[in-house]
């Protein structure tokens, strides 16, 4: 049975290839300066979190004196550091541990039980995944799993309550702490804010497929592809990367023959779309003049105009249109013996799953798939 951690399910979906790369490579330790930032807080927070277990006050001078020896701990392993400015990390960083200061006096030292608590969680017959609580707080009967946020972005409650990650670790929680209730507890440390949400068993097992379903194709060897994003400055694997072989060529070499296609497509594509904002503009004042012949031809009692270059004739139609949800449809089919003679299948999903997976091996063995050749715009400063 195989057992992955949230980060691997993380850095795969960032970037196939990479991770494929950073298992079977000569980097696997290599991390980006944000990840620095993000893993010396979180040494920190586990580093004072056991502290205050023990009883230990707190103070945000030897918390900040934490977080800089984490941090010289944890540089050497950034690729490319001169790349950007280490000193916006570090003094984001120390705003972070004093928002951690201030929120944990807020919560209460006496309320932590443990930190840094890891376990296993089964998902299917085949496949783990680490549980990996930073900290495990108790009021009376109900148990806190707290998560702590180092991104500037802010998550809505909506967005949270789709975090299977924490979900989980709540299931986790659940099976394993003696407590009535489960609240998961996200810290946002750069706004300093927090955001609680009792946990729901059916709710929290609705992710176990999902995430289920990630580690089965992160197990799975197919030849990984890779996929463009904010992190490919920092990735180690640049120069092999197909994304970027020819813009580095260029880089170095100056323009070939691949870049004069390039800018021959885009400049075909930058026609086109001329033409179709003229259409826009063309449609809209069709539209207008449209209403207007409507109206005039109602108001006489026409059904047609005349014009030198041909005859507008005026129609008006009735169009139905069936509701979104179409249970009561359906219900109403079934109910009138239509349902049978009208539904046919889902083909669209049976080639999506064909293409894939999962699919019936049978239909599999019935396709032809072909591969087919598309080509998409994307210009240098989108």
């Amino acid at each position: 049975m195989s057992i992955v951690t949230f980060r691997d399910l993380e850095r795969r979906l960032r970037c196939p290839y990479a991770f494929r790369l950073d298992r079977t490579e000569a980097f696997p330790d290599k991390i980006t300066m944000k990840e620095c930032l993000d893993i010396s807080i979180r040494d920190t927070i586990a580093d004072c979190s056991r502290s205050r277990i023990m009883g230990y006050r707190m103070k945000e001078e030897k918390v900040l004196d934490s977080f800089w020896r984490n941090w010289d701990s944890n540089f050497p392993k950034v690729y490319n550091p001169g790349r950007e400015e280490p000193g916006e990390y570090i003094r984001l960083g120390e705003k972070c541990i004093r928002n951690f200061v201030y929120q944990s006096t807020r919560f209460g030292a006496a309320d932590i039980v443990a930190a840094h608590m890891e376990g296993t969680f089964r998902l299917s017959d085949r496949h783990e995944i680490l549980v990996d609580i930073e900290e495990v707080g108790r009021r009376g009967s109900t148990a806190y799993i707290t998560r702590y946020i180092t991104d500037t972005k802010m998550l809505s409650k909506e967005q949270l309550e789709n975090d299977h990650g924490m979900r989980i670790s709540a299931l986790w929680a659940m099976d394993n702490l003696d407590a009535r209730e489960i609240v998961m507890r996200w810290v946002f440390l750069v706004q300093s804010t927090v955001t609680e949400l009792t946990a729901k068993k059916d709710q929290c097992r609705s992710s176990v497929p999902i995430v289920d379903s990630l580690v089965e194709e992160l197990m799975r060897d197919r030849e990984p592809l890779p996929r463009e994003s904010d992190y490919c400055s920092d990735c180690p694997y640049q120069s092999r990367c197909p994304r970027f072989l020819h813009e580095l060529s260029v880089r170095d070499n100056g323009r070939d023959e691949g870049s004069e296609l390039a800018d021959m497509y885009l400049d075909l594509e930058e026609k086109k779309q001329a033409l179709k904002n003229r259409i826009e503009v063309l449609d809209a004042e069709q539209d207008m003049l449209k209403a207007k012949i409507i109206a005039y031809s109602d108001s006489r009692g026409y059904m047609s105009l005349s014009g030198e270059k041909g005859k507008l004739l005026i129609r008006h139609e009735k169009k139905a249109e069936l509701p979104r949800d179409k249970t009561g449809v359906i219900a109403r089919l079934k109910e009138t013996g239509q349902y049978d003679s009208l539904s046919i299948p889902n083909y669209s999903r049976i080639r999506s799953d064909i293409v894939k997976g999962p699919a019936d091996p049978n239909l599999i063995d019935m396709a032809t798939i072909a591969v087919i050749d598309k080509i998409y715009d994307k210009k240098k400063d989108e």
